[in-house]
């Protein structure tokens, strides 16, 4: 029966493991992404702000 249990409990750890490591990915997917969208964003307003300084003058 221990040895029943015992395989339970390290299934179980490998399941929380597996689920700890995709939490820290997901996480560190989103933060990137978001990122890459604030610097898209301000490279946007730039060459906007460049257009329309060289459009008017």
């Amino acid at each position: 029966m221990k040895r029943k249990a015992q395989g339970a409990i390290e299934y179980l750890f490998m399941i929380a493991a597996a689920l700890v490591i995709i939490l820290i990915v997901v996480r560190q997917l989103r933060n990137r992404g978001s990122s890459a969208g604030s610097t898209a964003n301000a490279a946007e307003s730039s060459i906007n702000n460049t257009l329309s300084s060289m459009l008017s003058g």
